[in-house]
């Protein structure tokens, strides 16, 4: 429903923008189109994207079935509540595996290692 909302707001901006840039400033047909789209496609972004009651049925249900989870549509307090996922141990540099063409001794299989 939001979305229907937004198509019709966007071109019932968009569509009178585009007339009066063709018939008062005589503009390119290109031109009053691209900017008329452009202007068009800002408002079903921003209409499309709000919160409507469907939203908030859905919160109040979310509510109903776990008291101790917070609200559904409150995701930047989900965002700072996120943890921290463990990442793989960065070995130290003397330590991990030579760089790129170093060799370090090393024997490849199959191979004898290097004498210095």
């Amino acid at each position: 429903m939001q979305r229907v909302r937004a198509l019709v707001a966007a071109m019932a901006v968009a569509i009178p923008l585009m007339i009066f840039l063709l018939l008062w400033l005589h503009a390119t047909r290109e031109f009053a189109v691209l900017i008329a789209c452009a202007l068009g496609l800002a408002i079903f972004a921003v209409v499309a994207t709000g919160t409507d009651a469907h939203d908030a049925a859905a919160d109040t249900a979310w509510k109903e079935a776990a008291l101790d989870l917070p609200p559904v549509s409150d995701r930047v307090i989900l965002e700072r509540m996120q943890a921290n996922m463990p990442g793989p141990e960065k070995t130290k540099r003397g330590n991990g595996r030579p760089r790129d063409g170093q060799d370090g001794g090393a024997a490849g299989p199959g191979q004898e290692p290097e004498t210095r």
